[in-house]
């Protein structure tokens, strides 16, 4: 589960330059300068070569965002700026934020079992030394280790109650 939460993410294909020029044409209701045929087509180009890379999912969301906050058709900077703010939610991303939620669940279980292996004074020394240094520094923090002042973390002993 480690491996899979700590993995990079599969990128997402770009988008089609069909898909993508149905999108730019979907900002074209937002007022703009005046172009000839040729500036428009030179635009639709730009723009295609600087967000083309974007996967569709990314650009949906740019052209509902400038659609719902622009009043004017926005800059390829603009357009920048609004896809920074995307954040994928596709199954590759469930998948890591499931994996990574069982690996930490994991990690607590094992940390707990640790925390009361030492309490109840199960682990022998060649257990506790083997056990990494920060959970031997916990240990010490509740009490049911002590370190030594030659550098070896012991057990404590059991503190038995007084009979009144």
């Amino acid at each position: 589960m480690e491996k899979l939460a700590a993995a990079p993410l599969p990128p997402l294909p770009p988008c089609g330059e069909g898909e993508f020029a149905e999108l730019i044409r979907a900002m074209t209701i937002l007022p703009r300068r005046a172009d000839d045929e040729l500036t428009g087509k030179l635009r639709t180009k730009f723009y295609q070569r600087k967000l083309g890379g974007y996967p569709h999912e990314a650009l949906q969301f740019m052209v509902s965002a400038v659609l719902d906050e622009f009043d004017w058709f926005p800059s390829i900077a603009q357009c920048k700026a609004i896809l920074d703010r995307w954040e994928r939610k596709d199954e590759a991303v469930q998948r890591k934020a499931s994996a990574a939620a069982m690996a930490r669940a994991e990690r607590h279980a094992r940390f707990d079992d640790v925390m009361r292996a030492l309490e109840q004074r199960d682990l022998d020394q060649a257990a506790i030394d083997a056990l990494p240094v920060r959970l031997r520094e916990i240990g010490v923090e509740r009490g049911f280790l002590r370190l030594h002042d030659d550098g070896v973390f012991r057990a404590r002993p059991v503190q038995l109650a007084m009979d009144a």
